[in-house]
């Protein structure tokens, strides 16, 4: 899950959704009581953008499910453009959206936050959201807000889960070494540590890319032939890869989308995945409602914006009580009683 917030850290993430183009806000009256008319609640006109593939089943996918959600809702209208890493691409399609007369435009990836903040102070009426690391919390203006997705509760929650499994050595392929991946491969380690300290961790390998699943697949089976009884890996487009050849070499595997399909996925143990509903509704509502602007928000698995797949005992080979000592350490986490960092 764990992409292109950037966060120093801490989400991911979104779907097999393709782009929409849906019609504007609309409204409609219902006669009350006394017989005068009731205006609906307005319905929220949103253009989003991801950097990657909506149907990744991680960080991407968790945008576009959220979206669709609220469509069903009844609370939204929106229209969703994928693969917008490139600036240049992304900022002339944000412009339309915000020329359109979009009430709220989403830009969900770190790469996107600089086209975001360009583009918003031409629409100064338009709202807009924008990605980034803890940095980003800090640079709200009145008509953007900021989110990030707290890596420390992801790498912790991602090691203690793995560690938990008894597997050892543990490889972990990584997309890009950049700070907040680095970032959340120390949490990992730590939460590694805390459910099995005698646990060996292997070098990690990186791939290159967020999205290069053959790149992943290889350093998957690298790791394999260095003795790796199981393989995390941060998800996006390498999940697959790596869900793939961890299957094949019959070990475990922690962090596989669910796009890796359903031989990958039965060597999964887990996955801690961004649920971006609770946080874009929130997003919705201050539109509808006033209150927006000049603020960040994170996700976290106190406000539910992070969450993680039920825990696969792959045939017997993860010990049974996996599950509840992740329960229980959740509960720590969210109480304060289990500190990360």
């Amino acid at each position: 899950m764990t992409r292109r917030s950037g966060k120093l850290l801490a989400g991911a993430a979104l779907v097999a959704v393709a782009a929409l183009a849906l019609a504007g806000c609309s409204s409609s009256s219902t006669p009350s009581a006394s017989g005068s008319a009731t205006p609906a609640a307005k319905v929220i006109k949103v253009g989003a953008l991801t950097p990657g593939n909506t149907n990744d089943g991680a960080f991407n996918q968790a945008l576009a499910d959220a979206l669709q959600k609220l469509k069903d809702e009844g609370l939204i209208d929106y229209q969703l453009r994928d693969q917008m890493a490139d600036p240049a691409t992304s900022e002339p399609v944000i412009t339309d959206f915000a020329s359109q007369g979009y009430d709220l435009i989403i830009g969900h990836g770190i790469e996107l936050s600089d086209a975001i903040f360009n583009v918003a102070k031409q629409f100064p009426d338009v709202k807009f959201t924008a990605s980034g690391g803890e940095d980003v919390l800090t640079k709200g203006t009145a008509n953007v807000e900021g989110w990030t997705y707290s890596t420390p509760q992801v790498g912790y929650l991602s090691g203690y889960i793995a560690g938990l499994t008894q597997a050892s050595p543990i490889g972990r392929v990584e997309s890009l070494e950049l700070d907040f991946v680095k970032a959340t491969d120390g949490f990992f380690q730590q939460g590694v540590t805390a459910a099995n300290p005698s646990a060996t961790l292997l070098p990690p390998v990186y791939a290159g890319s967020f999205d290069d699943a053959q790149a992943a697949a290889t350093a998957t089976t690298g790791l394999i032939g260095q003795g790796a009884k199981l393989v995390y890996t941060t998800g996006d487009g390498i999940a697959t890869g790596v869900g793939s050849a961890a299957a094949a070499g019959g070990v475990l595997s922690v962090g596989v989308s669910s796009a890796a399909g359903t031989a990958a996925l039965a060597n999964n143990v887990s996955t801690v995945d961004l649920d971006m509903y609770p946080i874009v509704k929130g997003w919705v509502e201050e539109v509808a409602n006033g209150g927006f602007g000049n603020k960040g928000v994170t996700s976290t698995l106190e406000n539910g914006g992070i969450t993680f797949q039920p825990i696969n005992t792959v045939g017997g080979k993860v010990p049974s009580d996996v599950a509840a000592k992740v329960d229980e350490q959740i509960k720590g986490i969210i109480d304060g009683s289990v500190t990360i960092g």
